[in-house]
């Protein structure tokens, strides 16, 4: 398969050999529909280059896809695969996925083989780079992380039962905001508080209670703070 990383000099360049994770997944079964596009060597925010162009998001084709596995993220977007595989340094499995409603994982470092990558890394980025599944759905990651890992998925404890409670989890609704990027849109922010909150109430308190207030959800901000408000004060008493 060409192997150009968007890049005009490596235009006639074909891969001989499979890279490990695509030689894992094929003597699993899986089936290998085609190579997607990326920037120019993996770099730029969007999946564009001289070669190929630029691919554009399946939901509005005026939207890009991300970069530099948003080739990969568009193609299961459109349904025209359901798992594929992507490349992360500093977003580009996370990026995409977000840009196109499909579910990505970077792994932790050395977990996944980054062997027969191009373009190659060095020094401290081999640190950052993993190559990690990117799937339509949800439930196919842990299964795809199992075969694209090989012997590295010893160094996870994926059948490890983990406590919702006992995890700590951090957000941010923006980065400040700047002159040269929009503003996060409102909905996606309650969107975000929606999730939070859905996490805490499920983490501390009962479940039939927490259905029963689950209309509070459809309300606005203040309805949010009032539910907590509620949620707080009856695991106080409860513990």
């Amino acid at each position: 398969m060409p192997n150009s990383s968007g890049l005009m000099d490596r235009r006639d360049t074909i891969s001989k050999t499979d890279a490990t994770v695509v030689a894992l997944l094929k003597e699993a079964g899986a089936i290998p529909l085609g190579i997607t596009n990326c920037s120019e060597l993996c770099m730029w925010y969007e999946s564009s280059n001289k070669i190929y162009g630029r691919s554009n998001n399946p939901y509005d084709l005026q939207r890009i896809v991300g970069g530099s596995s948003g080739g990969e993220g568009c193609t299961l977007a459109a349904a025209c695969s359901v798992i594929g595989v992507g490349s992360d340094i500093g977003g580009s499995i996370r990026m995409p996925a977000f840009f196109n409603g499909i579910f990505g994982h970077k792994p932790s470092t050395g977990v996944v083989s980054n062997k027969c990558q191009f373009p190659m890394t060095g020094g401290a980025q081999e640190h950052f780079l993993c190559t990690g599944p990117m799937c339509r759905y949800a439930e196919d990651l842990i299964p795809m992380l199992r075969v694209m890992a090989g012997p590295g998925i010893k160094k996870l404890k994926l059948d490890t039962k983990v406590h919702l409670k006992d995890i700590k989890f951090y957000w941010m609704e923006d980065d400040g905001g700047s002159f040269l990027t929009s503003k996060v849109d409102q909905d996606l922010i309650l969107a975000q508080r929606k999730v939070i909150l859905i996490g805490l109430i499920f983490t501390q308190t009962d479940v039939i209670l927490t259905l029963s207030l689950n209309f509070l959800l459809y309300f606005s901000v203040p309805a949010y703070i009032i539910k907590v408000m509620i949620m707080v004060i009856l695991n106080k008493i409860w513990c």
